[in-house]
């Protein structure tokens, strides 16, 4: 039995049915399972990290996967031990290659407080660290919607994007075969891809020319304020944390091909598969 945390996310929605076309069992959590839209072959259990009694929740499964809704270190510690608690043998936690690099935001410090924990905690343990996902570029869909045109900061660095079906077929690999156990692996795509070509690769995927706009970090930082109002301290925190991320986000790893004995997914596939996503609505 695989116990899924983050079953309805960008990750887990592709790591549960590869589980069970895998063959194994799996048991997926999730705070709403009317509006979950879990694969109807998974378990799923309705419950909440802060107040459900999580041994309860566990009891029976021989590996978990590891994710929180906001990279919460105490909740994935509680798991951790909990797990140890009833026996699970393996965890497996979704960290990011920020931790790799020694990033000192927010979002990388909790994922290295959490990895500690899980190493410690005492069952086997495999952390995979991915890079940017390749779905970040669903926030160009306003502008390319309304505009045709991409708004790109231009501090942004060239970036390895990783397709998220990649990072679930390595966790499926670790949740469902032995030697990966004390493994920790970062997971890119196979080239780093300036804005400029991702605009270009999106616009060839849609059939329809795409204007890219580099703009200062300024103008940027208005422009996010204006579309989404978000506080102007939560879009500091994004720029700071692209600016720290900026020297790595070209660092290719070559883990995906490695393990899954094929090239990474490329952003020309993603963006075939997501071109519906970019038309205008009628």
């Amino acid at each position: 039995m695989i116990f899924v945390l983050g079953a309805t996310g960008k990750v887990g929605r592709h790591l549960v049915p590869a589980l069970l076309d895998a063959g194994a069992p799996v048991r997926a959590l999730t705070r709403d399972p009317a509006k979950a839209r879990i694969d109807p072959r998974a378990e799923v259990v309705r419950g909440d990290l802060d107040t459900s009694d999580l041994p309860a929740l566990l009891d029976g499964a021989d590996r978990v996967f590891v994710l929180t809704q906001g990279h919460n270190a105490d909740r994935e510690a509680a798991v951790a031990r909990a797990a140890a608690r009833v026996g699970v043998t393996h965890l497996v936690k979704l960290s990011t290659t920020g931790v790799h690099f020694g990033q000192k935001d927010a979002i990388t410090r909790a994922h290295a407080e959490a990895e500690q924990a899980i190493r410690e905690a005492g069952p086997a343990w495999t952390i995979l660290r991915p890079g940017a996902f390749m779905d970040n570029r669903f926030a160009w869909i306003g502008s390319i919607r309304e505009e045709n045109a991409v708004y790109v900061p231009d501090t942004d660095p060239p970036s390895a994007l990783v397709h998220v079906r990649d990072i679930a077929e390595v966790a499926t690999l670790a949740l469902t075969t032995s030697g990966h156990e004390g493994a920790t692996y970062g997971l890119t795509g196979g080239e780093a891809l300036t804005a400029e070509r991702q605009v270009a690769i999106l616009a060839e995927a849609l059939g329809r020319p795409l204007k890219y706009v580099e703009e200062s970090e300024s103008a940027a930082k208005e422009r996010l304020i204006r579309m989404y109002g978000w506080p102007a301290k939560a879009i500091d925190g994004l720029f700071a944390l692209k600016r720290e991320s900026a020297p790595y986000e070209r660092v290719v790893f070559d883990t995906v091909e490695r393990l899954l004995g094929r090239p990474p997914r490329t952003f020309a596939a993603w963006a075939r598969e997501n071109a519906s996503a970019y038309h205008h609505e009628e």
